[in-house]
Formats: C-alpha cells, structure tokens, sequence
C-alpha cells in the first residue's frame, strides 16, 4: 500500500511540474506541440512590444510575438521572433508594424499583406515599420495648431504693445474729445431727427399729395410705355443713321470749306487785289456813284431836252431847259476837289 501511495505522489508530482512548465511556456506564447511558422523581423526600437504580444491581419489575430532580442554585434537594433499559426501563408513583401492596440498604449504588431504570389518562407525577414501610438498621432496634429497658438501669441503681443504705445495721455484726452464730439454729434442728430418728424406730421398732407402724384406720373408711363417704346426704337433709329452716315468726312470737309472761306476773306480784306481794293477803297465807289449820277442827268437831260440830241425840221418840241440842281452843285464841287487833290499830288 504504501508503494502505492508513492507512486500516485510521485506521479502527481511530475504531472504538476509539466503543467507548471506548459503553463509557464503558454503565458510566455511558447508552445510545444505547436506547428506554427517562425518570421523574423528587425526594428531599431519596439516601444513596449512584449513577448506574446497579438500578431493580427486586418484586425483578426494569426499568431504572437515568439521572442524579442538583440542582434549580435551590438548594433543596438532588435530582433523579434513573429509565431503565426501555420495555416497562414505571408505574400513576398508583407510588412510587420509595431501599434497601438488600444488607448493603453498596449502593443502589437499588424501584417500588411502585398499582393505577390510568391511567399515567404519560415524564418523569413520580414520589412519593419512602427505605426504611431495615440499620443504620437494627437502631438502630430497638435504640432500646427501649438505653432500657430505661438505665432498668435506673438503677434497679440505686438498688438498689445502697439495698443499700449497708442493709447498714452495725449491719446486718451484725444479719445474723450472725440466721445464728446460724438455724444454732439448724436444730440445733434436727435435733434434733426425730431425736427425731420415734425416737417412730415405738419407736411404730411403735401406728402400725400406728393406721393399721389408720384403714382399718376407712374400710371402715365406705364399706360405711355408703348408710345414711350416706339418713341425710343425710333431714336435709336436716327442714332443708327447717324452713326451709319459720313458725318466725320462731312464734318472735315465743312471745317476745310471754312478755313478756305477764312483765307479767301483774308486775302479780301488784307490784299492787294481788286476785290481788296473794293472793299478797302472808296474811290471806286465814288466814280461809280458819279457815274450813275451823271448817267441820270443824262436821261433826264434827253427827256426834257430831245432836241439837243435829235433834230427834226418840221417840229419844235419846246424851250430848252438846263437842270441844276443842289446834288449837281454838290457833285461839282466834288470833282473839283478830288482833281485839285490829284493835281497837288
């Protein structure tokens, strides 16, 4: 009986210590009976990834993390051992990123699948990448807002500098002279205001009036707007010919007829021509006011005297008659005059 009995505890013994020792294996993900494939991975830094961290693809886990070392040779960078379980297959060009399982900042590494139709084979180095953690992401984009939260600052600043040198006494008297003026200018408006209110109460049948015959003018045109309309298409009309007609050319040619006219009239006025010498000159004037004169002597001469001028023998028209008149007298002494002028020239 008692061998027994040393049998059963020495069996329990050892069935104990297997257990400690799987237990302690499984919590460490080692696993002795397991088929799983062993990939490699290599990163300059892991950020708290632990063994038997979560190994996932698109969220759903294949493995864990078998081993975390350093390489030889004192390179400080880390080996890190990836179990993934066997009936999972990694496409040439899978990458490993170390991330952020949760808000925690607990580890683990997320695969990301290429589209090659070639595999890796166990053992495999798999290319490397660290994925931010949630405080990493939030500093990220905290980064501009702080830089622009500074350039702000900075520039209220000057502004509060700029404020401060402004706003010294001879400002702030300046500013309650400008209130004062203001609080005029605002009684002054209240005033006009009132008086404004005033004139429309007392005026406000002239408004009426106003306003109504504001609207017949209105009922005018509105009831005119085809009279007014063809009024307009016949303007634009004259306005069409004109801009059509050679109103320019006719305009030059006018302007060169005046110049010609002015310069013909200078000439007239300022030459030696005879034109000139008519204008200028009353000689001709006069010898043709002698002419007509002397001219109506003549005729009436031969009205009252015929006789002079045709002889008949069988009648006798009359006494001969000499006219003498005050004009005749005038004209005489004319002409003795102008050729007394030319004698003494």
């Amino acid at each position: 009986m008692e061998r027994k009995r040393v049998i059963k505890i020495g069996l329990l013994a050892i069935t104990s210590i297997l257990a400690l020792i799987l237990g302690s294996n499984y919590l460490k993900g080692i696993y002795l009976f397991d088929k799983d494939k062993v990939y490699m991975a290599v990163y300059d830094k892991i950020d708290g990834l632990v063994v038997a961290s979560p190994v996932l693809i698109n969220g759903f886990r294949v493995g864990q993390v078998r081993d975390i070392s350093f390489l030889q040779g004192a390179s400080g960078r880390i080996l890190v051992k990836l179990a993934i379980e066997d009936q999972y297959q990694l496409p040439k060009g899978t990458s490993a990123f170390i991330y952020s399982t949760d808000i925690m900042g607990t580890k683990g590494v997320k695969l990301l699948m290429s589209s090659n139709t070639e595999y890796h084979s166990p053992k495999d180095t798999l290319l490397t990448g660290i994925e931010g953690d949630l405080k990493d992401q939030v500093s990220m984009q905290m980064l501009p807002l702080k830089n622009k939260a500074e350039s702000l600052m900075l520039q209220v600043d000057s502004v509060l500098a700029v404020v401060r040198y402004i706003f010294d006494e001879n400002t702030r008297a300046n500013l309650a002279s400008s209130f004062a003026s203001i609080k005029n200018t605002i009684a002054n408006l209240e005033s006009t205001t009132y008086t404004f209110d005033t004139l429309v109460t007392t005026e406000k049948r002239k408004l009426a009036s106003i306003i109504s015959n504001v609207e017949s003018i209105t009922a005018n045109l509105k009831n005119n707007n085809e009279p007014l309309t063809k009024a307009i298409k016949n303007f634009s009309d004259i306005s069409d010919s004109l801009a059509k007609s050679d109103l320019k050319n006719t305009i030059t040619n006018a302007n060169a007829a005046l110049v010609s006219f002015n310069d013909l009239m200078t000439k007239a006025t300022k030459g030696d021509g005879t034109i000139s010498q008519l204008l200028n000159n009353d000689t001709l004037y006069t010898n043709i006011e002698n002419a007509t004169y002397n001219l109506n002597r003549l005729l009436r001469d031969m009205r009252e005297n015929p006789k002079r001028y045709v002889h008949f023998s069988a009648f006798d028209f009359g006494r001969t008659i000499y006219i003498e008149d005050s004009d005749s007298k005038k004209a005489k002494k004319y002409i003795e005059e102008e050729e007394d002028k030319k004698t003494d020239k």
